[in-house]
């Protein structure tokens, strides 16, 4: 089993392993909760990364359905743009974004609030941009503690590179409905939906890169030391998920739906 990237590129990373590991399946749940959707639906992927949530759209719904991309990092909408030409793809900030008012009746957002620097115009955008009576639903991580894979893993790495400013799992319930009532959505319910994930390889490094630790205090030679550590350690950690051919363990997420008044 494949556990370390020395040099990962987060795009190929993103859609050859996580996709299929955590976010086809959470894709699929969101898509089922947007139901209906009809073929005049304008629907907007925010935060699409390579685009699976548009891409189950598409296989879901075919061609008819108007079905729009948009991710702040290029790399991400280089490999969207790669794997589903036919689609249309926008690299674009979430907090001015690049469509004009009431452009859209659906959108939908898979793990991308947490990481945005203000959150609150975000929403405002989102309501800008939804047709009055439109629908938003997106998904955040609950806690790093509610994951028992990526907790054991989160661990491991805070023992070798320090505290950690890891956004993934930093927006949870109680706060997404609390903000999108103060942006002025309605109808705001908030549910969670828990997967199996299930991982051909880990992209171990890539994981605790994410994470946002300070490497500063180290020169190149004790971050690889640290790294290599931690890349050990983490096997083990692994070996304890693996079910003799997959690391498998559940996840859970908070799914939000509102509507644009």
């Amino acid at each position: 089993m494949e556990t370390t990237l020395r040099q990962p590129d987060l795009a190929d990373v993103f859609e050859r392993i996580l996709v299929p590991s955590i976010f086809d399946r959470y894709a699929r749940d969101l898509v089922e909760r947007a139901r209906p959707i009809g073929p005049a639906d304008r629907v907007l992927d925010l935060g699409c990364g390579t685009g699976i949530v548009a891409r189950v759209l598409r296989e879901r719904l075919g061609g008819a359905t108007k079905i729009v991309g948009l991710d702040a990092s290029p790399p991400m909408i280089a490999k969207a743009r790669t794997v589903a030409p036919e689609l249309e793809w926008h690299e674009g900030n979430a907090m001015a974004l690049p469509f004009a008012d009431r452009s859209f009746d659906l959108v939908l957002s898979q793990q991308m609030l947490q990481f945005v620097p203000d959150r609150a115009a975000a929403l405002r955008e989102v309501r800008r941009v939804l047709a009055p009576g439109g629908r938003l639903i997106v998904s955040t991580w609950r806690p790093r503690s509610h994951q028992p894979l990526h907790d054991a893993l989160g661990q491991v790495a805070e023992r070798h590179l320090g505290a950690s400013n890891d956004k993934r799992w930093g927006l949870d319930g109680d706060e997404l409905r609390a903000m999108l009532i103060e942006a002025g959505f309605a109808d705001v319910k908030v549910e969670t939906v828990s997967r199996v994930e299930r991982h051909r390889e880990f992209p171990v490094r890539l994981s605790a890169m994410a994470a946002g630790f300070d490497l500063t205090p180290y020169d190149e030679a004790e971050r690889a030391r640290r790294f290599s550590a931690l890349e050990a350690e983490s096997a083990e950690v692994l070996r304890q998920f693996s079910d003799g051919d997959d690391v498998t363990a559940p996840s859970i997420t908070n799914v939000a739906t509102a509507t644009a008044p």
